[in-house]
């Protein structure tokens, strides 16, 4: 048995204090349950991933608050999962437990991030710290901007990739958030002369390939296979797998994730008994470019040290042959925490229905989603398709 998602929603990215975490999260969950058809009683287990950097939010939603303030008669259980940017991802395998152990047949998972409230000192030092080793990187004066920066620099080097080639992928990142309401940049497009004269954050990182923190939320209901064939909407998991590398940068072997990437995504279409050639569409969760092109190396899409060609190519964009995170990453779309691994899957989801309007991937059939947690410490490849094969 495996699951499949039958109702989503989601808020736009935006930046309005204004907007609450609760109001949010009543609209994505009130309205996930609609898209579903099923009653709010109807749901058996809220999962929630922890909204970062908000611990008055988080304690709420981990005991329990979303099941009692929407009246949920039917909830059994709630639990809420902490891994950063694979955070949804372990709400997908919690509640695929709960529905393979017969204890429930619906599962809500729900995600809120209203960072925009928050001072900007607090949130500096937050992103700052979160993903750093605080013995060995954080004292010397290393950032996540910093950090990441390193990689890139380091990843130009080994592949030759040009500053032009890795500004092409923001570039193209943008313009599919350009295409999504839901985006921060929605209506915003970028060219390479945009990206490259935007003032560098830590070579080689320019403003525009780093990300822009947000607000926002999204919601799944999640059923069994054999529940889900009763609903015409029904999205369904075929395949996964998952690798972790290292919690520190400094201490990686793997440093471009590549190892990583193809292991996981060997596992989880070995399940889905498809090869990454049956994939229409490639959505990779990495917050900076340099991974949307190590991971189409490490899936074996193009050799190692050619991703960035096939994004300066125009391939992975818009109009492209290998459509690629069509969702913008959280460099074109905006940042919400562990919210941005919630809006891959949505989007996902969106594509396999046929209901992604101006950035619909022809006869989408098959996706692979890769989620990605911390500083890239690991990577969880999800296999989705329109049927349950």
């Amino acid at each position: 048995m495996s699951i499949a998602v039958i109702g989503i929603a989601e808020v736009p990215t935006i930046r309005d204090p204004d907007r609450t975490r609760w109001d949010i999260l009543l609209d994505v969950c009130m309205e996930a349950v609609r898209d579903a058809g099923i009653d709010k009683d109807d749901v058996h287990a809220v999962i929630s991933p922890n909204p970062m950097a908000q611990p008055a939010m988080a304690n709420d939603m981990a005991l329990g608050k979303v099941p009692e303030v929407l009246g949920m008669k039917g909830c059994r259980d709630i639990a809420i999962a902490n891994a950063g940017g694979t955070s949804n991802t372990n709400c997908l395998r919690i509640a695929k437990s709960l529905i393979e152990g017969g204890q429930a047949d619906f599962v809500l998972i729900p995600h809120t991030t209203v960072q925009s409230d928050i001072p900007s000192e607090d949130l500096i030092n937050f992103f700052a710290t979160a993903p750093l080793d605080k013995q060995w990187e954080y004292p010397y004066g290393v950032t996540f901007n910093g950090s990441m920066g390193l990689i890139t620099n380091r990843y130009m080097h080994e592949t030759g990739a040009t500053a032009e080639q890795m500004a092409a992928v923001t570039v193209s990142l943008r313009a599919w958030g350009a295409l999504d309401p839901n985006s921060i940049f929605y209506g915003k497009p970028v060219t390479l002369e945009d990206v490259l004269n935007s003032r560098i954050v830590s070579t080689p990182l320019h403003a525009k390939e780093c990300n822009l923190l947000a607000d926002g939320g999204g919601a799944m209901v999640v059923t069994s296979h054999e529940i889900a064939k009763n609903f015409e909407k029904a999205v369904y998991q075929l395949g996964h797998g998952t690798r972790f590398m290292s919690a520190t940068p400094f201490m990686r072997k793997d440093l471009f994730h590549r190892k990583a990437y193809r292991e996981s995504s060997t596992d989880a279409l070995a399940q889905a008994g498809l090869s990454i050639n049956d994939m229409d569409v490639r959505q990779i969760y990495g917050a900076y470019p340099y991974t949307q092109c190590s991971a189409l190396e490490g899936y074996g899409v193009c050799d190692e040290g050619q991703g960035a060609a096939l994004w300066a190519e125009g391939r992975c964009g818009p109009g492209g042959d290998l459509p690629c995170t069509t969702m913008g990453d959280a460099t074109g779309r905006g940042h919400t925490g562990s919210g941005v691994s919630m809006a891959f899957y949505l989007e996902t989801v969106r594509q396999l229905r046929g209901e992604a309007d101006d950035r619909q991937v022809p006869n989408c059939e098959h996706a692979l989603l890769t989620t990605s947690g911390g500083s890239v410490m690991n990577t969880c490849t999800t296999i989705f398709g329109r049927s349950p094969r």
